[in-house]
């Protein structure tokens, strides 16, 4: 079932070599940005799994023989590439990473990334006004619908239909079976603002979801921090419920695996991905033209089937295959929660104190 339907049915030119060779000039619709002849690598940092795989094999290696460069590929979590940006702050070694929402809000808070520059990124006029940062810093390079991941083969043989909210966890007839990432995931920053919202509470009340997530604790399998644990909880049958990212569960469900996503009744919730560019980074304009590639319609495209998340390019046109699979058209887009987490953000490391003393060794 197509839940995205669900919801709402270089021009190329010639080189020119400036003063002695140490500049490079590459005309794109129109626009003469510069980078450094000299910059001849990139250092990306982004995560590992089947979404470092895809990309290194389709916009990686078209980025490096459009430019003749070499991307080295640095691989770890969200929080671990965070880390060694701020560990490298006098001396950055990396020139884009891979953020979420969140380590995007902490690294911009601590001034650790650059600005774009629009005049070396000229997709910039394509893509969709939620997907560009207010103050200019990175950009979202493709979104997934946080929804709600359940075992196909459990509800079947149970004969109960889908689930339809996010209130569903509550049910007694999941106990023991239900399966949620640890705060500070960003997956549970974001739901953990809507479950709030939910039960009275608001961004400046989280109250009712701390009161909700308690009364949880009975009906848990298991709180947990990586992906590939709440994939190995599914696949074994443990896990009949939680919820994921639409790229997560599209894919694990490509397997073979008995898995599908609905979008809850409240609505699904955006989940952005973001490319930043480190501040000082080592090769400062060949970031800036991979941020570029990265949101162009073909690298988007690409982005889509192969990554399964949905494009922010809005010229991107896409299958219905792959349409099925991804966030896609302004409609279905609009649709989706864009939650404003911010005050999470800002108070993430007490709040996740505050998690992991109620979660205990649940």
């Amino acid at each position: 079932m197509n839940v995205f339907k669900a919801i709402s049915g270089f021009r190329r030119s010639l080189p020119t070599i400036l003063g002695a060779g140490a500049c490079l000039a590459v005309l794109i619709g129109g626009s003469q940005p510069v980078f450094s002849a000299e910059e001849k690598e990139l250092v990306f940092a982004g995560f590992g799994g089947s979404l470092q795989r895809a990309l290194q094999a389709t916009v990686i290696p078209a980025f490096e023989k459009k430019y003749g460069v070499k991307v080295i590929y640095v691989t770890g979590t969200s929080n671990q590439i965070l880390a060694k940006v701020k560990a490298q702050r006098t001396s950055p070694q990396i020139d884009v990473i891979w953020a979420n929402d969140t380590t995007h809000y902490q690294g911009k808070a601590e001034q650790l990334y650059a600005k774009l520059d629009p005049a070396k990124v000229p997709n910039l006029s394509q893509v969709y006004d939620f997907a560009k940062d207010p103050d200019g810093y990175g950009i979202v390079m493709g979104i997934q619908a946080l929804g709600i991941e359940y075992n196909t083969q459990v509800f079947k043989e149970k004969g109960w239909a889908p689930p339809t909210s996010w209130m569903d966890f509550w049910d007694a007839k999941y106990k023991g079976h239900v399966v949620f990432y640890n705060m500070p995931i960003g997956y549970t920053n974001l739901l953990f603002l809507k479950i709030a919202e939910l039960n009275g509470g608001s961004i400046d009340n989280l109250e009712p979801a701390w009161t909700k997530v308690r009364e949880l604790i009975p009906n848990a399998l298991a709180f947990v921090d990586p992906p590939a644990q709440v994939d190995a909880l599914f696949g074994t049958g443990s896990a009949w419920i939680g919820f994921n990212g639409s790229a997560r569960v599209h894919d694990f469900a490509g397997t073979g695996a008995p898995v599908a996503m609905v979008l809850p009744k409240e609505g699904g919730i955006l989940y952005p991905q973001q490319f930043d560019i480190v501040a000082n980074a080592p090769h400062p304009d060949l970031a800036q033209r991979f941020i570029d590639f990265t949101i162009s319609p073909e690298s988007q495209k690409q982005i889509a089937e192969s990554m399964l998340l949905g494009p922010v390019n809005k010229t991107v046109k896409l299958d219905d295959a792959a349409a099925a699979k991804v966030p896609y058209g302004e409609k279905n887009v609009s649709a989706l929660l864009n939650l404003n987490i911010g005050p999470i953000n800002k108070d993430l490391q007490n709040l996740t104190a505050r998690w992991t003393s109620l979660i205990g060794g649940h």
